[in-house]
């Protein structure tokens, strides 16, 4: 889909105060070869368990009808999905921007070769993620030799991309167990010729795990964590996002709801593998599948759960705060970070 149509159809929801739907997350599984302690998304009972191609077909002709932006085809793990690399394809052709495909990297060997070189040849992204090495990554992911095996296939990734423009990225999940890892995690990442970027353990979502073990604890480590963060030219994170972490640990940060103080430009959907359309936490605000866009961010669900947000005491994650962090800078200093990060990321510098 060429980025003016997308423009066009998001200036006509714009229009009729419908969000722009900058980002879509399309959850294709909700089978998943790990099991992470933060998450709960493979007890999900849902029948199928994946989406099919012909499913996944109906999704993005509703979303190039609606606008389609930024895409992220994620899972459970992604990789499980037989049809996987045509709904790659597909994907490509219906997020105007950039598509990504998140996957953790732990499954067998043949399948990541095969999908990673779809991947690598259109074009297309890869996230995958790196919490932890040795018996704490194991911990964490609920697997046996996680680290190893993922480090494997990232640099089996970064070695085949033949001029591909595909942005590579491991995301780390800051969590009061691997504070101490953060260092040398990303000296390993960089290693690999992949970027980084953090997040923040949270149970914001229906498939996030609450776990007090993880939960992030203000105090010397994270402040030593995060001074080596600030400013660090080896992370993909604004620095307004960095900067924000240590007061919104000790109840300080700025009270920010992407989805209340920037509905149009910020608002990121999550589609799961039954059609169900989310926000961030709460039930769904419709099926793409029984109504297209046009019609659930038109309705009556997506106002009352608006209304609920209006009682959240805010987050500080990537997937919302950052996006609003964005696209309202509160500084010329954020203006110019924000616009030194977005050109990297584009011209694959780090």
């Amino acid at each position: 889909m060429s980025r003016f149509h997308s423009m066009i159809n998001g200036l006509r929801s714009a229009f009729h105060a419908r969000p722009l739907n900058s980002s879509t997350e399309i959850r294709l599984t909700r089978l998943c070869s790990q099991r992470c302690r933060q998450c709960r998304v493979y007890e999900r009972t849902t029948s199928p368990a994946s989406m099919s191609l012909q499913r996944f077909q109906q999704v993005a002709q509703r979303l190039r009808e609606y606008g389609a932006f930024i895409g992220f085809i994620s899972g459970g793990e992604a990789t499980l999905v037989p049809d996987l690399a045509d709904i790659l394809i597909e994907a490509k052709k219906t997020f105007s921007i950039a598509t990504t495909l998140v996957t953790g990297l732990y499954n067998k060997s043949e399948t990541i070769h095969q999908v990673g070189q779809v991947a690598l040849e259109h074009n297309i992204h890869i996230q995958t993620s790196l919490d932890g090495l040795g018996e704490l990554g194991d911990s964490l992911r609920g697997v046996k030799n996680h680290a190893a095996t993922v480090l494997e296939h990232m640099k089996w990734l970064a070695d085949h991309r033949n001029g591909s423009k595909s942005l590579l990225y491991a995301n780390i999940v800051l969590n009061n167990l691997n504070l101490d890892q953060i260092p040398v995690l990303i000296q390993r990442i960089r290693d690999l010729d992949w970027k980084v970027t953090i997040g923040l353990y949270h149970t914001l979502t229906a498939t996030t795990r609450s776990d007090d073990q993880l939960r992030l604890q203000p105090g010397h480590r994270l402040e030593k964590v995060l001074k080596f963060l600030e400013g660090n030219p080896d992370i993909m994170n604004l620095d307004s996002f960095i900067k924000g972490i240590g007061p919104f640990i000790e109840g300080r940060q700025r009270k920010i709801c992407a989805f209340l103080d920037s509905p149009v430009l910020s608002t990121r959907t999550t589609i799961m593998e039954n059609g169900d359309v989310h926000l961030c936490y709460g039930e769904p605000i419709g099926n793409i599948f029984h109504s297209d866009l046009h019609q659930i961010f038109g309705g009556h669900r997506y106002r009352q759960r608006l209304r609920e947000y209006r009682n959240c005491p805010g987050c500080w994650t990537t997937c919302y705060t950052q996006r609003y962090l964005l696209v309202h800078p509160s500084s010329w200093r954020d203006v110019k970070d924000n616009w030194k990060k977005v050109r990297g990321i584009r011209g694959g510098k780090p």
